[in-house]
């Protein structure tokens, strides 16, 4: 297998949901303010599905192969060359699993949302070094 595919992160997007409907029945529980309450559950709803739904029907999605590193936010597919880029790196904090690509021109494209693990993060920079 030649390509490392980033997968859904679903503890991430687990705690939104979680988030999302304990703030909606905070939401039902408290006469006062709700409104204010409820757009905000609404639009932490759509900020967790919207994403969520692009990346299970593939229209967003991260790929790391020799060529470089190609991704779709869900519009359109960015490719990253394999020659610009400086390096990866993948950084964990508790829930959150970054993926971090520095290019020559000095930018670095953030990967949020996504998981990869060890191993395949080590095969990541080894296709990507094998230029």
């Amino acid at each position: 297998m030649r390509t490392v595919d980033l997968t859904v992160n679903w503890p991430l997007y687990s705690v939104f949901l979680t988030l999302c409907f304990g703030l909606f029945a905070l939401s039902s529980m408290l006469e006062g303010g709700t409104n204010t309450l409820s757009m905000l559950c609404y639009a932490l709803l759509t900020i967790t599905l919207v994403p969520l739904f692009l990346t299970l029907s593939d229209k967003r999605f991260v790929h790391i192969d020799k060529a470089g590193v190609s991704y779709s936010l869900g519009l359109g597919t960015y490719y990253i060359h394999s020659d610009d880029i400086v390096r990866i790196q993948r950084k964990s904090f508790s829930l959150l699993t970054l993926i971090q690509v520095q290019m020559k021109t000095g930018k670095v494209r953030s990967f949020y949302s996504w998981t990869l693990s060890a191993p395949d993060f080590i095969r990541a920079e080894q296709l990507l070094a094998s230029k």
